[in-house]
């Protein structure tokens, strides 16, 4: 299966109530570049927006010629079985952006370009994203919508009567969705798969005794005294055993 999604074009992102639910992960998006390039300190709110999204377009633009994927914007979430992607595409030509539908993956594909101050020559880029999409994400629903100051946004809901696992304390379990990205001059990958590896616990009650009989008992103080015997030797052979519990991540 291979199909071009409509890109629908939208007001801008913070101006516009469509982009609403998405507002809170291009903020958690800049608030990742802040951190990377920029003061840990700074932190990303509806009151310092404006200056954190001024401060993140200036590490921006002094970083695409050298990679141009380590500084864009960009937050994948998957909640409830329903996958959504939020990016800075800003620098790409709109007219040359494309989201595509192919087999069980989102592909978002662009071209960046750049004249010299004289522009006497132009020097450009392919874009090129690709996101496995998880298999509660319905394929045929899938939609795009670009802001009119360069917000891509991509929607995948969860299919009718699919479910989602919960973990037990009711909390929704996230499966890993796999991002990949190229360049034609610069290329990066990455990949989130996490795992957690749990040694199974193995516990073991065991007990033995050996008792001598003698040939006759006699009398009652005799089999007492026997019985006395045999629990104090049980007690001290009684035995429990157990393996810890190792949780391992993966170093990856």
């Amino acid at each position: 299966m291979s199909k071009t999604i409509s890109l629908i074009k939208r007001e801008s992102f913070f101006d516009d109530s469509f982009f609403q639910d998405a507002w809170g992960d291009f903020d958690s998006a800049i608030q990742t570049i802040l951190d990377k390039f920029h003061d840990k300190t700074v932190k990303v709110d509806s009151g310092s927006r404006n200056e954190c999204r001024d401060v993140y377009r200036n590490i921006r633009s002094s970083r695409i010629d050298d990679d141009i994927y380590a500084s864009q914007a960009l937050q994948v979430t998957e909640k409830d079985g329903r996958f959504s992607c939020v990016m800075d595409v800003k620098d790409f030509n709109p007219n040359d952006l494309q989201v595509k539908v192919v087999e069980d993956r989102v592909i978002v594909e662009g071209k960046y370009e750049k004249k010299s101050e004289d522009g006497s020559c132009v020097s450009s880029k392919s874009f090129y994203k690709e996101f496995t999409m998880p298999k509660s994400a319905n394929l045929d629903q899938v939609s795009t919508a670009l802001s009119k100051d360069g917000v891509l946004t991509v929607r995948a809901p969860k299919k009718e009567g699919s479910e989602v696992a919960t973990a037990g304390d009711g909390t929704v379990s996230k499966s890993s969705v796999q991002q990949s990205s190229s360049s034609s001059v610069q290329q990066s990958s990455t990949s989130t798969s996490t795992s957690v590896k749990k040694q199974s616990v193995s516990s073991s009650f065991t007990s033995t005794s050996s008792v001598s009989k003698s040939s006759q008992l006699t009398s009652s103080s005799s089999i007492t005294s026997s019985f006395d015997d045999m629990a104090k030797e049980m007690n001290d052979r009684l035995v429990f055993t157990h393996e810890s519990v190792n949780l391992k991540l993966p170093e990856n």
